[in-house]
C-alpha cells in the first residue's frame, strides 16, 4: 500500500551527516564548518525547506574533470542539504545498491579482466547528473518505495534547486544513490539482452562475443539512454578485446612490482586498492615494509620529473600513463617523508591534470604538523596560483589551505594573503566565504570588504561571513549588529567565528 509519510525523516542526523562529511573533493568549508553549534537550528530550517514554496538558494560552481575541461556542480545551502540527506536516507534501504561501494571499483575491472567473453564493451553517459530527468525520477521512486509523500518531497526539492526539471545536486551521497536508481533503468534494458553487466557509477561494461553484437549493444544503449533524456560520451565509448584489458592489467602490475621489488623483495606483503576511476590508495603498510615503500614512491616521483624534464626515465617499463596514475600515490605516502618533494612535481602536475591540486593541498596539510616549513608552504602556494589554470573549486582548496597556515615572514606569505584579499571580490559565493575567513585570520578583513560582502551574500554564504566578522572583532558596531540580528544561523555563526 502507498504511503505518504514525511514524519519519520530523522534530520538531526542528516545535519550531523553534514557537518561532519565534507562535500566530495572539497575541504571541510567554512560555510559548514561555521555551524558546529547549530544543530538545533539548522534541523528547524532544514523542517521549514519541506514546504514546496520555501525557496532553495544554491551555488553553481565548476570543478576540473579528469581529463580536458570543467564540470558545473550545483551546491545548495547547508539547511536544504541536510534536509536532502534525510529524505533520501529514510528510503535508502528501498533503493539500488550502492555502486560505489567498497571493493565495487575493483570487480568492475575484473569484470573485463576475467572475461571468458572475446570483447568489452565500455559506456558512459555524459554529464550523467545533469540531465536525469525529476519526472522520470519520481516515477522511478514511487515504484521503488510506494511512498508518495517521499518521492514528491525529493521531487519538490530537487526542482527548487534546478533551473529547468533537471538534474542532481553534486558532491554528495543522496545524489550518489538517486543516481544509481535512474541509472538502474538503463541498467536493466541492457540485462534484458541476455548479456553479462557491470555498472560503476555511470560506467557500463557489458560482455560479448562478437564485434557484430558489441556494436549492436552500443546502438541499443544510445536508444534507451535518450529515452532517459541522458546520452552517452563519445569520448568514453571502447570496445577492446578482453584480452587488452588482461595486457593493461598486467602491464600495471609490472610497473607497480619493479618498483617495489627494487626496493625489497617483501613489498609483496603491501596491500593497494584502486578506489576510485585511476587513483590507487595503500590501505595496509607492515611497519617493516614502511621504508622501502617510501624509497620505492622516490624512485616514482624521480622518474615523473624526469619525464617532464624530457629525460628517460629509470624503469625499462616505464609507460608514462601508469606513471602518473601513480604519482598521487607516491604524494600521499611521501607526506610523512624527511624529505619534502619540490615543488615543481606538483606545479608540473597541477598544470597537465588541475584535479591533482587536492591531492597536493592534502599534502601541505598532512605535513604541518610534523615540519617546519612554512615558508616553503607559502611559496608554493604562490607558484600553484602564478601557474594559472585555477577554478573556483581550485580556489576554494587553496583559501583554505592559506587559513590553515601560520603567518610567514616571506614576500611570499605577503603575496598569498594579498591574492586571497582579491577573492573576497569572486564572483561565487562559497570562494568569497573562504576568503573572508582567510582575511579575518589575519586581521585584514575591514569595514568596506564586509559591506561588499554581505551585499551579495545569500543563504549559501551569509552566516559565513558573519563567522569572518566575530573572528575579525574590530569592525564597525553597526555592521556587526545587523548579522547578530538578521536571525539564529547569523548569531550562532558570529559566535563560533569569535571563539576560533
Amino acid at each position: 500500500m502507498a504511503t505518504n509519510n514525511l514524519q519519520d525523516l530523522n534530520i538531526p542526523k542528516a545535519v550531523r551527516t553534514v557537518l561532519t562529511k565534507p562535500l566530495d573533493r572539497l575541504p571541510a568549508l567554512i560555510t559548514d564548518r561555521s555551524l558546529a553549534n547549530s544543530h538545533r537550528t539548522l534541523t528547524g530550517l532544514a523542517e521549514i525547506a519541506l514546504t514546496p514554496t520555501t525557496g532553495i538558494s544554491v551555488e553553481t560552481i565548476t570543478m576540473p574533470k579528469k581529463t580536458f575541461g570543467h564540470r558545473p556542480i550545483v551546491i545548495p545551502d547547508v539547511a536544504s542539504r541536510c534536509l536532502y540527506v534525510a529524505l533520501v536516507d529514510s528510503i535508502d534501504k528501498q533503493l539500488e545498491p550502492d555502486s560505489r561501494s567498497e571493493g565495487n571499483w575493483s570487480i568492475f575491472e575484473k569484470f573485463a579482466e576475467e572475461s571468458r567473453s572475446e570483447y568489452i564493451v565500455d559506456i558512459d553517459i555524459a554529464a550523467c547528473y545533469e540531465f536525469i530527468d525529476h519526472e522520470i525520477l519520481h516515477r522511478e521512486l514511487l515504484m521503488r518505495t510506494m511512498d508518495y509523500g517521499k518521492a514528491d518531497a525529493i521531487r519538490s526539492f530537487l526542482k527548487r534547486c534546478s533551473f529547468n526539471g533537471r538534474g542532481l545536486p553534486q558532491l554528495s551521497t543522496p545524489s550518489d544513490r538517486l543516481a544509481d536508481l535512474y541509472l538502474s533503468v538503463l541498467e536493466r534494458q541492457l540485462l534484458r539482452h541476455k548479456l553479462p553487466v557491470f555498472r560503476y557509477a555511470d560506467d557500463f561494461r557489458i560482455r560479448v562475443e562478437n564485434w557484430e553484437t558489441a556494436n549492436e549493444v552500443i546502438e541499443y544503449a544510445a536508444e534507451y539512454a535518450r529515452g532517459l533524456g541522458l546520452i552517452l560520451s563519445s569520448d568514453k565509448i571502447a570496445i577492446k578485446r578482453a584480452e587488452a584489458h588482461r595486457a593493461r592489467a598486467k602491464n600495471r602490475d609490472i610497473l607497480q612490482k619493479k618498483y617495489f621489488d627494487s626496493a625489497k623483495s617483501q613489498l609483496t606483503l603491501i596491500q593497494l586498492v584502486q578506489r576510485d576511476y585511476d587513483d590507487v590508495e595503500v590501505i595496509e603498510i607492515p611497519p617493516d615494509d614502511e621504508k622501502a615503500l617510501k624509497e620505492s614512491m622516490r624512485r616514482i616521483v624521480a622518474d615523473w620529473k624526469a619525464s617532464i624534464a624530457g629525460r628517460k626515465p629509470d624503469m625499462e617499463t616505464y609507460k608514462a600513463r601508469e606513471l602518473r596514475r601513480m604519482l598521487p600515490l607516491a604524494i600521499t605516502a611521501l607526506q610523512k617523508d624527511d624529505a619534502r618533494i619540490e615543488s615543481d612535481v606538483f606545479t608540473s602536475l597541477i598544470f597537465r591534470e588541475p584535479v591533482r591540486l587536492e591531492r597536493v593541498c592534502k599534502y601541505i596539510l598532512n605535513r604541518m604538523d610534523s615540519f617546519t616549513e612554512t615558508e616553503e608552504n607559502w611559496s608554493l602556494l604562490r607558484k600553484i596560483i602564478e601557474a594559472g589554470r585555477i577554478g573556483p573549486s581550485s580556489r576554494i582548496w587553496l583559501l583554505h589551505v592559506a587559513g590553515r597556515l601560520p603567518r610567514g615572514s616571506s614576500e611570499d606569505c605577503d603575496w598569498v594573503l594579498s591574492w586571497a584579499g582579491e577573492q573576497c571580490g569572486d564572483r561565487h559565493e562559497m570562494v568569497r566565504a573562504e576568503a573572508a575567513w582567510v582575511s579575518s585570520k589575519f586581521g585584514v578583513l575591514t569595514d568596506d570588504m564586509t559591506m561588499e560582502l554581505l551585499k551579495e551574500s545569500t543563504r549559501i554564504s551569509e552566516h559565513a561571513i558573519s563567522a569572518a566578522m566575530g573572528r575579525q572583532g574590530d569592525l564597525n558596531a553597526s555592521l556587526k549588529k545587523s548579522v547578530i540580528n538578521a536571525g539564529p544561523l547569523n548569531r550562532e555563526a558570529f559566535d563560533w567565528g569569535a571563539q576560533n
